[in-house]
């Protein structure tokens, strides 16, 4: 596992820096919460972890 600290407006680049996979960005910080954005390829999925576990039970109604 990869920690890393990360500002407001800070990036963190997935795959090759050349060409990327995608890009994480830290967009806002409240207390214990931070909001993020993910710039990859729309065919990417990209799920919350408690939504993949779902998914991968083969349960897809969910609220989110």
């Amino acid at each position: 596992m990869l920690a890393l600290t990360r500002r407001i407006g800070e990036e963190i680049v997935i795959g090759d820096p050349a060409k990327p996979l995608g890009v994480i960005r830290v967009v806002e910080i409240h207390g214990d919460k931070v909001r993020l954005s993910f710039d990859f390829p729309k065919d990417t999925q990209i799920n919350r972890k408690e939504l993949a576990e779902q998914k991968a039970r083969g349960q897809n109604n969910h609220n989110g």
